[in-house]
């Protein structure tokens, strides 16, 4: 019976044995196998209740056991402790545990969370929030267009003067409004000059004298009609045997009067412009082309015009010069755009929206424009590596196309490489804020006594340097803070 009993004892004690070790592996894994709060901008704070982040302050979120097995979410105990920092202030970093100058334990920054050498990790579930889309480098056919703004102009080739040769008084005007149609052959004006009428006198007295087809009637001739007189007036001379007190002029051009510098009863000297008759018929566009555009435009070229005037029509014009000076102030070309205009829907000063298609560049390596951070300085991108890994790259970039929003890659990328063309502006800032904080690490380290040496050295009496801002940092002479950049001041022990 004593048998019986010990067995029974026995088997009782062994079961209890059992069930406390499987009660205490279930107890260390729970988190794992079970439920479990972390942060999504620190995965290494794990919590089995609610709470939040005592990094950055966000709401801890609810992970799954399984999710945690398949992420492989390790300890922080399997983890090496990079540094330690406040909670509430970033610049305060210690090398050990212990208290914040506001009095809060400061939590532990592990060597996964900083910056590797060549890029930065961002844990799974964060890259999911911030929407990151990535695109492959690939070869394509890509064509620039260049935009600028041109200005109608009249064509120097239709747009005269009208002046006299000689000095005189106008005694009437024909053509006497701004603006005014012109016919070619249409009167002008009617002038009185003592000049020509003894122009007229010679002309007549050489004819009647040695004939019409004598040298000297021609001489007389011709001066007359350097004049501008015009021939039929001579005829007029001729037939009626007698001078011309008054000549009317007439307009040798059709057009329109864009100036006039004449009134009734005036005196014209010689060589005065008294009108400036334009031809509208046809104009010039004349554009600016940015000093880094201008290897791409050359004549011939087909351009697009856009005018406010005429919503919704394009019209198509051609390059016919492009002139060969650059302005020093502007760092702009000219070129000009020949155009018909037969209704006169565009006039001299008004604003066009000129659009010029460059050549096509054939199977050049190109990158998504919208994934390019221009700095100004440099243009960066972000490769995706996988697994939440991402690096930053400077390129080269050349033509970019402005319909399928690519940009020609001269250096920096591969083809098939991945590129990240959305959130890359936040892991920009979380890259520089994790190069921020290493280098505050550093500097600390670097400037920053240790405990030992501290006490071992008598500063009784003795002066150091330190900056007011970031009194951890301490030096035995004058500088800057490798923090701030401020003077360090001097301070006695």
């Amino acid at each position: 019976m004593r048998r019986i009993n010990l067995i029974i004892l026995s088997l009782i004690l062994t079961l209890i044995l059992f069930t406390g070790c499987t009660s205490k592996q279930t107890a260390e894994h729970s988190y794992v196998e079970g439920e479990y709060y972390t942060c999504p901008m620190h995965p290494t704070i794990v919590q089995d209740e609610e709470g939040e982040c005592p990094i950055c302050g966000m709401d801890l979120v609810l992970e799954k056991g399984e999710s945690a097995k398949k992420q492989d979410v390790p300890a922080k105990s399997e983890k090496k402790i990079e540094y330690w920092v406040a909670p509430m202030d970033a610049n305060y970093i210690s090398d050990k545990p212990g208290k914040s100058p506001m009095g809060m334990d400061l939590v532990p920054v592990y060597e996964e969370e900083g910056t590797s050498e060549k890029g930065i990790t961002i844990d799974p579930t964060v890259v999911q929030n911030m929407g990151v889309r990535v695109k492959h480098i690939s070869y394509r056919d890509i064509s620039h267009t260049i935009r600028t703004i041109g200005k109608v102009e009249i064509a120097d080739d239709k747009s005269f003067s009208i002046n006299l040769r000689f000095s005189g008084w106008i005694e009437k005007i024909f053509a006497n409004k701004i603006g005014q149609k012109i016919a070619k052959g249409a009167q002008l004006f009617e002038i009185y000059s003592p000049q020509l009428i003894a122009a007229q006198e010679e002309f007549l007295l050489a004819v009647n004298t040695y004939g019409k087809e004598s040298k000297i009637a021609e001489a007389s001739q011709k001066r007359l009609l350097l004049w501008s007189i015009p021939q039929k007036h001579l005829d007029k001379i001729l037939s009626e045997n007698n001078a011309q007190q008054n000549v009317i002029f007439t307009s040798p051009f059709s057009g329109y009067i864009l100036h006039k510098n004449i009134k009734e009863g005036s005196k014209v000297k010689a060589g005065a412009d008294l009108y400036h008759i334009g031809n509208l018929d046809k104009i010039w566009i004349i554009a600016d082309i940015y000093e880094f555009d201008a290897a791409s435009v050359k004549t011939g070229q087909i351009v697009t015009l856009e005018f406010t005037n005429l919503p919704g029509k394009i019209l198509n014009g051609k390059i016919s010069f492009v002139y060969p000076t650059l302005n020093p102030k502007t760092r702009t070309q000219k070129i000009r755009i020949e155009l018909n205009n037969p209704d006169l829907t565009m006039k001299p000063g008004m604003f066009a929206t000129v659009r010029i298609e460059t050549d096509k560049l054939q199977e050049v390596l190109t990158v998504p424009t919208e994934a390019i951070i221009n700095s100004g300085e440099r243009k960066i991108v972000f490769l995706s590596r996988g697994n939440g890994k991402f690096e930053p790259r400077e390129i080269q970039t050349g033509l970019s196309d402005d319909k399928d929003y690519y940009t020609e890659v001269i250096s920096g990328l591969h083809e098939n490489e991945i590129v990240v063309v959305s959130g890359q502006f936040l892991m920009d800032s979380e890259s520089q804020l994790q190069e921020a904080v290493q280098k505050l690490l550093d500097a600390k380290f670097r400037s920053t006594p240790t405990s030992e040496s501290a006490d071992n050295h008598d500063h009784s009496g003795s002066t150091y340097f330190t900056c007011p801002m970031h009194p951890t940092i301490v030096q035995d002479e004058a500088g800057d803070c490798p923090i701030c950049g401020m003077d360090l001041i001097e301070k006695e022990q």
